[in-house]
């Protein structure tokens, strides 16, 4: 076994246990820097948002709405045993409704609402880029397995730096939600909630990546074989 596919299959291993342990051992961080005892309330939808106009001789109503930008952010209530909650209830069941996860919305691109843009948008591009190279990296391996050409080294490079390629997505947007996540946490105040760090990236990312690079190895172990038999015959 090279060295590459000890390191790439410890690295499997690695991350196969730590999506295990995530699965049943939740975690989550927050801070607490707010102490207001602000509520959250039920409002007319604010003119910010939507307004109407009255067409002439009262003939009817025009809605107008507004641009606005919206934000996914994870919540988790702060004092839930002390504090009121939404409850439903069917053939005699209660049921709790615990929100973990809001659309929070901005009128307009104000500062607040235009920065963390950034962050959005920057994943977007990289993420297109690399999904570009990606199909770029499979395209070559197809053909090059079409040839009839599996055991070469092309076929290893190919699926190593494909691997490499999601590994480095999946860690970009982890990096990119948790920039994210601490920015909202620093500029927005949800009354009787935090605003938590969760990491809902898409984990096949990393463990899809790690599998074509450890194949990509064992390709090109299954390379030399071949050389060597040939040399043998």
């Amino acid at each position: 076994m090279n060295k590459k596919l000890k390191i790439y299959s410890t690295l499997l291993i690695v991350a196969l246990v730590i999506f295990s342990l995530t699965y049943f051992f939740h975690y989550s961080s927050y801070t607490s820097y707010s102490t207001d005892e602000e509520e959250l309330e039920f409002v007319e939808c604010p003119p910010e948002f939507m307004s109407t106009d009255t067409l002439p001789n009262n003939s009817g109503i025009v809605t107008h709405r507004h641009p606005y930008v919206g934000y996914s952010i994870n919540i988790e209530p702060k004092n839930l045993p002390n504090q009121k909650v939404l409850i439903t209830r069917s053939d005699g069941q209660i049921y709790r409704l615990n929100p973990q996860k809001i659309n929070l919305e901005m009128p307009g691109l104000n500062k607040l609402g235009s920065f963390p843009m950034v962050f959005i948008v920057s994943a977007a591009v990289f993420s297109a880029i690399v999904a570009i190279l990606i199909l770029w990296m499979v395209g070559k391996l197809v053909w090059t397995i079409y040839k009839g050409q599996v055991f070469v080294t092309k076929v290893s490079k190919y699926m190593e730096r494909a691997g490499i390629l999601l590994c480095l997505l999946y860690l970009f947007d982890v990096v990119v939600l948790y920039c994210f996540t601490q920015y909202m946490i620093a500029h927005v105040n949800i009354p009787g909630y935090y605003i938590v760090f969760k990491n809902t990236c898409n984990s096949m990312f990393i463990i899809t990546g790690l599998a074509l690079m450890i194949i990509s190895q064992i390709i090109l172990m299954g390379k030399d074989l071949k050389d060597e038999q040939e040399l043998t015959i």
